[in-house]
């Protein structure tokens, strides 16, 4: 009777390295290599249920850190236990030592190589999203500011409390900071439930959700950071369309809710002191605007050392602004992100760049966004560009030969440009970098707990259905303050808003998309 010749060590080690278990089963040890296999078959159904739910679903556990905790455990467990599989086989098919110890070593580091790539991008991943989002009802989430520095403006009482809709606005408690996840959490899960605080009749949209996204222009020769892009982004849960409203940075004079209003009466008379009588002249009655006096960019670095004022925000500095846009669009802003230019350029440098069309030919150049880095020049013509993040920093910014109403266009065509890059292939592949850039420079309020919704809902979204509005002079802000800023007109504003909302209007220019040729609208 022939007796079944054993398997080379190394080809045994290298059937175990593809399927633990198998270089045993090759050997003859049937009940050790079935011991080996046996972890990897009670797996497959947890695999095949992660196949099944779609890109869009693996990507909603991808922002859920307990799964992710899970999933370092299952893959650190799972790439030791083939590490021990390639071992034993080898021992149990006869590998000896010397030269031929280099094969289970190879197999060892070829199995353990992707182990430890993925466990530290769950780690990594864990990390960012604990430390960007809101992950617990407290301040201790929110921005760090000296008390020496902090510098509010007196009101009778330390915390603002959210007042009633007024003039078409929708307000309602908590949102915006981050005793808002649970309210969030309950009406995306029951959208035909009406938010709590609300009357029905009193909300532009039940089914919505709108963050306000601000980009700082912080960088060399330039002191503190003002939001020279303010762009409010808001989602039909419903329908899955958008609509993105671009407000100008050189509005002045801007209304502010009630409790605001007399915030900033001294640096109204600083900026525009009243007139001196003529002699023998009573003086004249000075009344103040009741308003933000000065250019509506520089409101984030004059609020974010308001600690005592919103003791709870992340960014007192851009919970003032939300409320401010707010009031202004007669729209609800439910959260803030606010990302520097630096973070910006590395973005979109770690997606790979970005693909926007020309509309106009455009020779400029803007200065760095980090010290010591040389100026930026792009020189484009008409058609299509790939560009990279100081080429796309220098398109979005670029006022030369052009306007900061045409720059907001380009900023608002930018945002469907990344968007439409981000999928999931391109975010696995560039994680490490869109992590660290987005961690270095993102600040929001955005509850941690909310991230698997938003991302079901942005999933849904179709980025060929969004409608982009500038909100510019001479129509939306036909008069001028002393300075020569534009003063936006309310009621012209919040009509837009709600025509565009009820899909009863286009967005800027004649209706069709502003970011693509007219060719292709």
């Amino acid at each position: 009777m022939t007796t079944k010749r054993p398997p080379h060590a190394a080809v045994a080690a290298a059937a175990s390295a593809v399927v633990p278990g198998l270089g045993q089963l090759l050997a003859g040890r049937r009940r050790r290599g079935l011991a080996f296999l046996a972890p990897h078959l009670v797996l497959l159904p947890t695999v095949a249920w992660l196949a099944g739910r779609g890109e869009l679903g693996i990507a909603r556990l991808l922002v859920t850190p307990a799964f992710l905790r899970v999933a370092f455990v299952v893959v650190v467990a799972l790439g030791l236990w083939r590490i021990l599989a390639i071992v034993d086989a080898w021992r149990v098919a006869g590998g000896g030592r010397g030269v031929g110890v280099v094969v289970p070593v190879l197999l060892v580091v070829a199995v353990a190589l992707p182990h430890g790539v993925v466990a530290a991008y769950e780690l990594r991943a864990v990390r960012l999203l604990e430390r960007v989002f809101v992950t617990e009802p407290a301040a201790s989430a929110a921005t760090t500011i000296p008390e020496a520095e902090i510098d509010d403006f007196a009101l009778p009482e330390p915390t603002i409390v959210p007042r009633p809709a007024r003039g078409g606005l929708i307000r309602r408690d908590g949102i915006g900071d981050p005793e808002a996840v649970e309210l969030w959490h309950r009406r995306l899960q029951d959208r035909h439930a009406p938010p709590p605080f609300v009357p029905f009749h009193e909300r532009v949209d039940a089914d919505r959700i709108t963050i306000l996204l601000a980009g700082g222009d912080a960088g060399p020769g330039r002191s503190g950071l003002r939001t020279d892009t303010m762009i409010v982004a808001t989602l039909d849960l419903e329908t899955g369309r958008a609509a993105i409203f671009g407000i100008p940075r050189n509005y002045g004079h801007v209304p502010l809710p009630k409790r605001f209003e007399e915030a900033f009466v001294e640096l109204e008379r600083r900026l525009f002191p009243p007139p001196e009588p003529a002699p023998g002249e009573e003086p004249v009655e000075w009344e103040p605007c009741r308003c933000f006096p000065a250019q509506l960019n520089s409101l984030y670095p004059r609020t974010r050392t308001w600690r005592r004022t919103f003791q709870d925000a992340v960014d007192p500095g851009m919970e003032m602004l939300r409320r401010t846009l707010s009031y202004l669009l007669g729209l609800d802003i439910d959260y803030y992100a606010l990302v520097d230019m630096k973070g910006f350029v590395d973005v979109v440098d770690a997606i790979g760049g970005v693909t926007v069309y020309v509309d106009k030919p455009l020779v400029t150049e803007v200065s760095p966004p980090a010290e010591g880095e040389p100026w930026i020049e792009l020189e484009v013509d008409v058609g299509y560009h790939h560009l990279d993040g100081r080429q796309a920093l220098a398109w979005v910014r670029a006022r030369k030969g052009s306007s900061d109403y045409t720059r907001m266009r380009r900023q608002r065509c930018m945002l469907k440009a990344v968007a439409a890059e981000l999928d999931v292939a391109t975010v696995l592949r560039s994680f490490p970098a869109i992590a660290d850039a987005i961690e270095r420079s993102v600040t929001t309020d955005v509850p941690l707990t909310l991230l698997p919704d938003l991302v079901r809902e942005l999933g849904r979204l179709d980025l060929d259905d969004v409608v982009t509005v500038g909100l510019v002079p001479p129509y939306y802000a036909p008069e001028r303050d002393p300075a020569f800023n534009a003063i936006p007109d309310l009621d012209r504003i919040r009509s837009k808003v709600r025509r565009v909302l009820a899909g009863e209007s286009g967005g800027s220019g004649s209706g069709g998309d502003e970011c693509l040729p007219p060719a292709e609208e």
